[in-house]
């Protein structure tokens, strides 16, 4: 192949020269491989995903019913996305993703912490018989702040004063997820008083042995404060025939009414939140 002739040089009339530069004073990226993420969003995959594995161990090991450990874990995973897509979106800085990632995977593992500790304690311990019945574990916290009277009978007032004396009894304190935009304060509330609720649950149930879930249809159904547990025995979120989910979200349900009423307003569920955390 023979060389090509170079051609004659291509010149501009009248060219415009800028020699002054730009108003902007912030330095330009260093150049980098192609399809190499910048730092700053490496940190925030780390901690979205390290926030995404502990959410699947912790419902893994503490959520008893299949659908509502999907759906826990679906949400987190849902929270992840948001938090990423708000930081490309200039909305935050890849540094606030990280640090709510953070908040909100340490809750998770505070709560993992509380649970294997009193499942330890309670494995250590000598309790005769087999368990208690739900009816008769409620009576027992009852007999502390009504005495004479059972769960069934109680006010919804009273009811919920049983459930906050669980939540005390669990010795778990509420921790917090703060967000730098609304929505993120809104899942943030959402893991935190979902968890800390499934927390207490697993606490109470190993304090006491449980061995029994409550039937279909029972009375102490109408004591579920906080939403989710109301809906449970009509299969909103356990569907039909499954009585240990049954027990679990009504006692999940009665505990976010109690961490809600007595936590600030930003803190407050109602049923659809928790629904949405426990089951589609």
């Amino acid at each position: 192949m023979s060389a090509r002739t170079p051609g004659p040089l291509c010149h501009v009339s009248n060219p415009q020269i800028i020699d002054r530069g730009t108003n902007c004073l912030s330095q330009s990226l260093a150049p980098s491989a192609i399809g190499r993420q910048a730092p700053d969003l490496v940190g925030l995959d780390q901690a979205l995903e390290a926030l995404q594995a502990t959410a699947l161990n912790f419902a893994t090991r503490y959520i008893q019913d299949a659908k509502a450990r999907a759906t826990y874990v679906h949400r987190i995973i849902d929270m992840s996305k948001t938090i990423r897509a708000d930081v490309l979106a200039g909305k935050v800085t890849a540094a606030d993703g990280a640090a709510f990632a953070v908040q909100a995977r340490n809750v998770i593992m505070e709560e993992v912490r509380a649970i294997t500790s009193a499942i330890g304690k309670a494995g250590a311990e000598s309790i005769k018989g087999q368990g208690l019945t739900l009816e008769k574990a409620l009576d027992k916290s009852v007999d502390k702040l009504f005495p004479g009277k059972s769960f069934a009978e109680l006010s919804t007032v009273q009811k919920q004063r049983v459930f906050v004396e669980i939540v005390e009894a669990s010795g778990r304190s509420s921790p917090k997820v703060t967000g730098q935009i609304p929505r993120w304060r809104t899942m943030g509330r959402g893991l935190l008083v979902v968890t800390v609720a499934i927390s207490i649950y697993n606490i109470w149930e190993a304090k006491n042995k449980l061995r029994q879930g409550i039937k279909e249809g029972a009375t102490l159904a109408g004591g579920a404060l906080g939403g989710a547990a109301a809906t449970a025995s009509a299969g909103l979120i356990c569907g039909p025939g499954a009585p240990v989910c049954v027990t679990a979200l009504f006692i999940v349900g009665g505990v976010v009414g109690a961490i809600s009423a007595g936590a600030a307003t930003d803190l407050v569920l109602d049923q659809r939140d928790v629904v949405k955390w426990l089951g589609e």
